[in-house]
């Protein structure tokens, strides 16, 4: 799948009860890594030990990790907390029989939609600049040139905005009284101007 060296590869499965022994689990957590779950494989260690790349203040190793899922459906608290578990940067190929997508954590988790090709390009000259081009790919913003840093804010912002408009209209859509709807509708419609301003950016 990735053009990388016999060096990198690890291909070693760790027991879901790895995580289960760090920390007090929720049932609901506990139960997608029991029912959704079937594998978690740690696939390459790309570092300066096993690659011909340089670590970085920020970033001194990368992780691939292969998700095996038993049934078709993003393990997200899963890939949260395995994150936040490892103290470096992830990127997960979650799996469902043919079905594949990625996951890799910034300030949130960042999925890919199922099935999305992406070619990923492993020569960098460092480790920092290899995790941006792969975050950027996952988001869909490889082609940006703005700074890394405001890439990612201007993708939270429009999260935040998606989720704001979504329980505006939501509101509007309930609302009985006439004047309330009318407010909702200008709340909208300042929602909807700064999105289109970030997205023109």
């Amino acid at each position: 799948m990735f053009n990388l060296p016999n060096s990198c590869l690890v291909n070693k499965i760790i027991p879901k009860k790895t995580f289960y022994d760090k920390i007090n689990m929720s049932l609901n957590l506990k139960r997608e890594f029991i029912d959704l779950i079937d594998k978690i494989i740690w696939m390459y260690k790309i570092a300066p030990e096993t690659y011909e790349i340089h670590k970085t203040d920020k970033i001194e190793e990368l992780q691939i990790f292969e998700i095996i899922l038993k049934k078709r459906e993003k393990p997200k608290k899963a890939i949260s907390l395995i994150s936040k578990l490892i103290p470096y940067p992830i990127l997960f190929i979650i799996k469902y029989q043919n079905d594949f997508c990625y996951s890799i954590k910034v300030q949130e988790i960042y999925y890919s939609d199922w099935n999305e090709s992406i070619d990923f390009n492993f020569m960098f000259s460092n480790l920092e600049l290899l995790y941006e081009d792969i975050v950027k790919k996952i988001i869909k913003e490889d082609n940006n040139t703005k700074s890394f840093q405001d890439i990612i804010n201007l993708n939270f912002r429009k999260r935040e905005l998606e989720y704001q408009i979504a329980q505006t209209q939501a509101k509007m859509n309930s609302e009985k009284q006439f004047n309330r709807k009318v407010e909702y509708n200008k709340e909208l419609r300042k929602l909807f101007e700064e999105m289109e301003k970030i997205k023109n950016e």
